[in-house]
């Protein structure tokens, strides 16, 4: 058994035994790690934040580039909401932010989401995978088609789509749950292995 010797490894470790702590109750030590690692969060964002600034914004329209002003104002507007004498103001720019945000967002979820889903299940039906997904899929959405009365053939469709959902949400449940313990074997392994040496 070597311990390291590695300041880095021995933060590590400790702040992950910090963190680790709180799972016998909450401590100081725990909230100690916790400030530490949302002042480093929020440091890093800030040191981010300023060099994206500096690189796509100041540095360009230093170069040249006078038409940067334009966005670089209407950032600035958003602070005046903390100045209630002008704090109007703030709703120029944060209704163009989310008018832009709001129609990305609508045609990433259309593409993703739709087109995506559809083209997926609009296969040769050659395989066994694809006769299963393709009557998923078919099950899945006669679940929720509430316009006809549930017969016979809609009652076992509908009920077939509930075990499709059932097993595919606890699949997803299953591989959550799955990453979280593999993060935690991944942290013991580093205290055991890189830092206590065993």
């Amino acid at each position: 058994m070597k311990i390291s010797t590695e300041i880095g490894v021995w933060v590590g470790a400790l702040a992950a035994l910090g963190i680790y702590s709180v799972l016998i109750k909450d401590n100081p030590f725990y909230r100690l790690v916790e400030h530490i690692f949302v002042g480093a969060s929020a440091g890093i964002a800030v040191v981010v934040g300023f060099n994206t600034f500096k690189s796509t914004a100041w540095s360009p329209m230093v170069e040249g580039n006078y038409l940067l002003i334009i966005p670089m104002l209407a950032g600035l507007l958003l602070y005046t909401r903390y100045f209630p004498s002008v704090s109007w103001l703030n709703r120029v720019p944060l209704s163009f932010l989310m008018g832009t945000s709001a129609g990305v967002a609508m045609r990433g979820a259309v593409e993703s989401q739709i087109v995506g889903q559809i083209q997926a299940t609009m296969v040769s039906l050659t395989t066994l995978d694809q006769r299963i997904v393709f009557i998923g899929t078919v099950c899945s959405l006669s679940y929720f088609y509430l316009t006809w009365k549930t017969g016979k053939v809609t009652g076992v469709s509908s009920k077939l789509g509930r075990y499709f959902m059932m097993a595919a949400f606890g699949a997803a449940f299953g591989n959550t749950v799955m990453g979280r313990v593999s993060a935690a074997i991944g942290r013991f392994q580093f205290i055991l292995n890189r830092w206590l040496g065993l």
